[in-house]
């Protein structure tokens, strides 16, 4: 509205006794007093003049501009275009209406320019408004979901296309011994020196030994010149051994508390393929025999059975270490055991089987380290599932089992033998390792035993079977064997049934394996592969784990220890700088503030464990505009904008800022596939200001 703002006399007074009074303003129309950045409002005045003499009206603005006004005898008309912006309630345009005898009375307009926080600036979601989109698709409803792409993984190499939250849930063990599991990122291996080109493992100390083996049992001599920095802070049992003209560490993981010397030379029976009945004098070192003292087969580390380098970087391994426990104990039984007491931490749980592990998960880290404060004492739902962390794009990571069961040496009767430490230049193994501490790794040719059968494939399964005992795995077209879909083929099932039903449960995703052939290829040196990776394709981000806890491959059921590997989906969009701003905007002028509208929900089939999320931001310096050229800011501001589920709204202050080009995001994601988020609507107001 117009406001009256005062009273001009004319230079010649009239004799008092006259009283001549200035023109009247006897009303005002303003078609817009919110007006978007080059925005038109259309004012207007009526006057009328006391001594009846004609009027005059002058238009005059000090920011905008003016089209020819229209006059009339009483009233005058003009379209005023409004600049980019202006300060809060900036009244820029006057009009004066003079009369014939020159007073003149005036009246000021007062605007708000630069947007409008009631106005939905964003268009219906189409792909081309987004200039990032990782995760997410715009669907045939034209809403915003998660996109989930079947991703196949090999197990020797574990690497995501896209940043991905990883967790592990264990399905099953079937087995004597027990595990911990474990992960490392495949760069920090190769920055230690141990890894080199084309993944082979390096032996910079030229004494036989992969460096990466020898640190795990802390082999290298404590001088000389293949000596190595010691994994760990003190040597348990410093002693020495020679073997091939080479001077070694006594491994204390193969030592029981008696540290006594334990290298000697046996006959023992070839291991490789095909040379069951063949017998050779080697040298072996370490040994295995029942011993519960906690000093018995360990390296003095955080976790006393766990090798020093496969713990996470600790004061007890002197910070050298480079592993993430994540699974410490798989025991989940009737029973308080670990093999030989030797687990991680103890089995402090009686139930049977239910997946989640005989030990309180959320007492400890991602990392593997105790908590301080434990989040959720005692045993729970919420410790089924154990979650890696994030995964950066493109990182490779290496998962590792570490074994806990009895040292034998049987390749020809049972396929079992001990690890091999040195290959002679015939290929035999020159140097033997016994210990009840066996470290395997997803990559095969990383392992030290030797794949005793060394067939190619080294397993295979019909995986949708369900395995029984009476199949014979070498010979499955007796009973229990199942056959291949579209084929006369017979093969044994891979898990047996607990396994399938844990896996049909809702927290595993309800997951039924499909009759498809799963294989377990052979590696690449002769060594036993030990994990068989499974990407069923119906079950986009899962996938199973299962590993062989056997020296040489034993009954080659790949299902000792079982997991169910879980990228939790999640997606981003960065949203296009919204058209609405023109990109040469008046330098004075900023986004000051914003509203921020959304409609989401999410799917029907969510459970208390399925947490599924969406967050919005909004950054008003998504580009940077020079005379008309807009280039995209490699670090733009994003404000979180508190919006609550379903319909809901948030108007933010972003003025601090002073940015120029609007854009908004939104983070989806799940706990579980089967409940994913869904955006139906974002609406974007906002307004322009500048400073007064």
């Amino acid at each position: 509205m117009g406001c009256l703002l005062f009273f001009a006399t004319s230079a010649q007074a009239e004799p008092a006794a006259l009283a001549l009074l200035p023109p009247r303003i006897e009303s005002t129309t303003q078609s817009a007093e919110q007006v978007p950045s080059r925005g038109t409002s259309v004012l207007g005045v009526a006057a009328s003049d006391p001594q009846g003499s004609p009027l005059t009206f002058t238009w005059t603005t000090t920011e905008g501009t003016l089209a020819p006004p229209v006059h009339g005898a009483t009233a005058s008309e003009v379209t005023w275009t409004a600049p980019d912006c202006l300060p809060p309630d900036s009244a820029p345009v006057k009009v004066a209406v003079t009369n014939a005898h020159g007073l003149t009375s005036e009246v000021a307009f007062t605007f708000n320019v630069g947007g409008d926080l009631s106005v939905d600036y964003q268009p219906p979601f189409a792909g081309s408004q987004f200039s990032h989109m990782n995760g997410v698709t715009v669907s045939q409803n034209g809403t915003l979901r998660l996109a989930l792409p079947p991703r196949p993984l090999n197990a020797e190499r574990i690497a995501f296309e896209d940043n991905v939250s990883l967790s592990v849930q264990l399905v099953r063990k079937s087995a004597d011994a027990s595990h911990t599991l474990g992960w490392m990122y495949h760069d920090d291996l190769v920055a230690r020196g141990y890894v080199g080109a084309n993944d082979e493992l390096l032996d910079t100390n030229g004494n036989g030994i992969a460096d990466l083996h020898e640190d795990l049992y802390n082999l290298a001599p404590p001088s000389g010149p293949q000596a190595r920095p010691y994994i760990g802070v003190t040597p348990r049992c410093p002693r020495t051994f020679v073997s091939g003209g080479f001077t070694y560490s006594s491994p204390a993981l193969a030592t029981n508390a008696g540290c006594q010397a334990t290298f000697r030379r046996q006959p023992l029976t070839d291991p490789r393929p095909g040379q069951g009945q063949s017998v050779y004098a080697v040298d072996v070192v370490g040994q295995w025999e029942p011993d519960t003292n906690m000093n018995g087969y360990s390296d003095w580390g955080r976790y006393p059975r766990i090798p020093n380098l496969l713990e996470p970087a600790l004061p007890d391994n002197d910070f050298k270490g480079l592993g993430n426990l994540v699974v410490l104990l798989t025991d989940d039984d009737e029973n308080s055991t670990t093999y030989n007491q030797m687990g991680a931490v103890p089995d402090a749980r009686l139930t049977p089987p239910d997946g989640i592990p005989d030990y309180d998960v959320s007492a400890y880290t991602q990392q593997g380290v105790r908590r301080p404060t434990n989040p959720d004492p005692g045993f729970s739902p919420s410790d089924r599932r154990i979650r890696l962390g994030d995964i950066p794009r493109h990182r490779e990571i290496v998962f590792f089992l570490v074994a806990y069961y009895e040292s034998k040496h049987t390749p020809a009767d049972a396929g079992i033998t001990f690890p091999c430490l040195k290959k002679a230049p015939d290929g035999r193994c020159s140097l033997f390792l016994q210990t009840p501490v066996s470290v395997f790794f997803s990559k095969s040719s990383w392992n030290l035993d030797l794949d005793t059968r060394g067939t190619s494939p080294a397993a295979e399964f019909h995986q949708g079977c369900v395995y029984r005992t009476t199949c014979d795995r070498q010979n499955p077209y007796g009973g229990g064997a199942c056959v291949l879909p579209g084929t006369t083929r017979r093969l044994c099932g891979w898990l047996e049934e607990p396994a399938h039903a844990m896996l049909y449960r809702p927290e595993y995703g309800a997951i039924t394996l499909p009759g498809v052939h799963f294989v377990v290829p052979a590696s690449s040196n002769g060594a036993m592969p030990h994990l068989a990776l499974a990407s069923p394709a119906s079950y986009p981000n899962r996938w199973l784990m299962g590993w062989e806890d056997l020296n040489g491959g034993g009954d080659r059921d790949f299902a000792n220890a079982v997991f169910e590997l879980r990228a939790e989906p999640s997606g981003v969009v960065f949203s296009a700088s919204l058209d609405a701003l023109p990109r040469d905007l008046d330098p004075r002028c900023f986004v000051s503030r914003v509203r921020v509208a959304k409609s989401d929900a999410f799917g029907p089939r969510c459970s208390d464990m399925s947490h599924p999320y969406t967050s919005y931001s909004i950054s008003p310096d998504c580009q940077r505009c020079t005379d008309g050229v807009c280039l995209p800011n490699a670090s733009p501001t994003f404000i979180p904008a508190p919006l609550g589920a379903g319909t809901s709204e948030s108007v933010l202050d972003v003025s601090a800022v002073r940015g120029q080009s609007l854009c908004w995001q939104a983070w989806l994601g799940t706990a579980d596939y089967l409940c994913q988020p869904e955006i139906s609507n974002v609406d974007i107001g906002y307004e322009l200001t500048r400073l007064p």
